[in-house]
Parts: C-alpha cells; sequence; structure tokens
C-alpha cells in the first residue's frame, strides 16, 4: 500500500506528522466512486519527553462523516500524558468523503449515493465497519514499524459513531487493550432506538414511505436521503442479518480481562440515552459508564464543556499509562 509523506501539522499547538494513505479498494463497486474513498489521511502525534518501546498509542476515530480534526482537542492532553495519538478519517469523512465540504452532515455527505440509486443499508454499513478494521491495522502497524510506539499498550477513542466503529474493532477483533468512547456506546441496535424518533424510521421504511422519498427526492434531493437514513435505522433497530454482524455487542463474549471498556454520556444527550449506555458497559467484565449531568450531545445545558469533560475522562481513564 502506497503512504506518502510525512509533512508538517500543527493541531492544538502541537506538532505531528501528516501521511497520505492510498489502497485501492472496492465500497461500492463503482470505480470514481471507490477511488474517492480509497484514499484518507492520517496524522501521528509523539509525546515530547517519552521515548521507547512501552509508549502507549491512541487511535481515535469522530463520527460518522465527521473530519479527524475534530479530534484535535484531544492531542495536547494525551502527549503531555506521555501518549501518541493517530487519527485518520473514515469512509464519507473529510478528505475522505465524496463531496469534501467538510460539513459532518451525514444526509449531505452520502447524497451522491442515493443520486446515483445506491442505497446506504446495513450490507454496505458492514461493509464499512469491516474496512475500518483492517485500516485501524494498518495505522496501528504502521505506527509500530515507523516510530516503534504502541507495542505493547494500545486503547481506541470513539467519539459518536466513532464509539460503535472502535467497538467493533475491540470486540469482533481484539483490538486493543481499552475501549474509550464519549457520547455513544457499543450498541448498534439501542443506539439506532434513539435516532429519528419511533414512529420516522417505521414510516420511511414502509411503502407509503418510500413511494413519498421517490416523489420528494424529484423536487429535494436530500429528502430522499434522509428517509433512506431513516430506512437504515429501521432495519437496525429490528436488525437483519448484517445489523447483527456489525453490532459490537454480538461479540462481547470474546471480551475477556484485563481488557476495560469506558464511556462518557451527557444527561442531557438527545440522541444516545444514558440508561442504554450504562446498560451496555455493564455487560462488559470490565465496564464502567459516567453520566455528565448537564451535557449533551457534544454540548451542554450548564457546567464545563464538552472538551472539558472529555479530557479530563481520558487523563483518569488512561493515568496509569
Amino acid at each position: 500500500m502506497p503512504i506518502y509523506g510525512p509533512e508538517t501539522i500543527n493541531l492544538e499547538g502541537v506538532n505531528g506528522d501528516r501521511y497520505w494513505f492510498y489502497e485501492p479498494y472496492p465500497y461500492i463497486g463503482v470505480a470514481d466512486i471507490d477511488e474517492r474513498l480509497s484514499g484518507f489521511p492520517v496524522v501521528v502525534f509523539l509525546p515530547p519527553h517519552r521515548t521507547g518501546q512501552d509508549v502507549p498509542l491512541v487511535i481515535g476515530l469522530q463520527g460518522m462523516c465527521a473530519p479527524y480534526g475534530l479530534n484535535a482537542f484531544i492531542i495536547p492532553t494525551l502527549t503531555q500524558m506521555g501518549i501518541a495519538v493517530a487519527l485518520f478519517d473514515t469512509p464519507f469523512a473529510g478528505e475522505r468523503s465524496l463531496i469534501r465540504t467538510f460539513t459532518a452532515k451525514v444526509e449531505k455527505e452520502i447524497q451522491p449515493l442515493i443520486e446515483r440509486g445506491i442505497p446506504f443499508d446495513t450490507k454496505l454499513l458492514l461493509h464499512l465497519f469491516r474496512k475500518n478494521v483492517d485500516d485501524v491495522n494498518k495505522v496501528h502497524e504502521f505506527c509500530r514499524q515507523r516510530y516503534g510506539i504502541g507495542n505493547t499498550k494500545l486503547a481506541l477513542f470513539g467519539v459518536s459513531m466513532g464509539v460503535l466503529e472502535t467497538a467493533y474493532c475491540f470486540t469482533a477483533h481484539g483490538i486493543g487493550e481499552r475501549l474509550l468512547g464519549v457520547i455513544g456506546h457499543a450498541d448498534l441496535e439501542y443506539f439506532a432506538k434513539t435516532w429519528g424518533g419511533c414512529i420516522l424510521p417505521n414510516l420511511a421504511a414502509s411503502p407509503l414511505g418510500k413511494m413519498a422519498g421517490n416523489l420528494a427526492g424529484k423536487l429535494q434531493p436530500e429528502t430522499k436521503t434522509i428517509i433512506n437514513l431513516l430506512q437504515l435505522v429501521k432495519n437496525i433497530k429490528h436488525p437483519d442479518e448484517f445489523a447483527l454482524a456489525c453490532n459490537p455487542m454480538t461479540y462481547v463474549d470474546q471480551v475477556q480481562l484485563p481488557r476495560q471498556v469506558r464511556f462518557l454520556v451527557g444527561g442531557n444527550d438527545p440522541v444516545v440515552g444514558s440508561q442504554d449506555a450504562k446498560n451496555c458497559a455493564q455487560q462488559f467484565p470490565d465496564g464502567e459508564c459516567y453520566v455528565v449531568p448537564g451535557m449533551g450531545h457534544g454540548t451542554r445545558e450548564w457546567g464545563l464543556t464538552f472538551v472539558d469533560h472529555v479530557r479530563y475522562f481520558l487523563s483518569t481513564q488512561l493515568g496509569d499509562w
């Protein structure tokens, strides 16, 4: 696989190395779309006062269609703790998207698929989850070979949908010693139950919803895209074979001590149910969930900012590294 770089990059006042990974891969089976998704940026930041084989590594993923730069705020906290950080764009996000407007809005990023009659369904979601495992492994191995880091300690960090993506790596493929997720948890089915309410996904998946989507799409393409997403949610809430296969909790029995799982969620989050996150954490041998009153989905009603809470969360969960 060709890897280009490095170039120097500075995020949050910390200098790092930026690479470009390129690996042709049949994401959709349409040449120009596959080409857009096959190359992606990887950034690596090293701790300033710690070197050698014992340097831990955190690989972080943002939410679905969100560029890696939104995770930049974790870099100073972790590098000052003596921990290296690697971030990269997942498919449909940032420099790896089809439109590359950096909106982080799913309905905009996948609209080119819908316009060409390609559904974003559970089969494609599973395809993306499996490719993400390959990407995480490649980034980890690259960091080990190029920098000699992450040899003994690897943590996966995810935000929102990124929690599900990293959790799939963690449970289904045994990657990482610790899973750290914020404003999310590892149960795909229960995650979906808070998307779009209870009625809309069912309506969108009905014949009436599909007919309305086809009609509305002629006037407003975004409407057709949103209906496609609601149909996806319906098939996750009442899981088909592909949804079951990409739910990290399908493989929870493969997680053994001393591997740890920690979630941080907001008590005022309209997207992620705090009780769902608690229930999910309890299914792991060493799992905990912390609920922050006043915090929403990356927002706050009162109290400290989302960034402040996440930085404290990371410092406490990785303080012994």
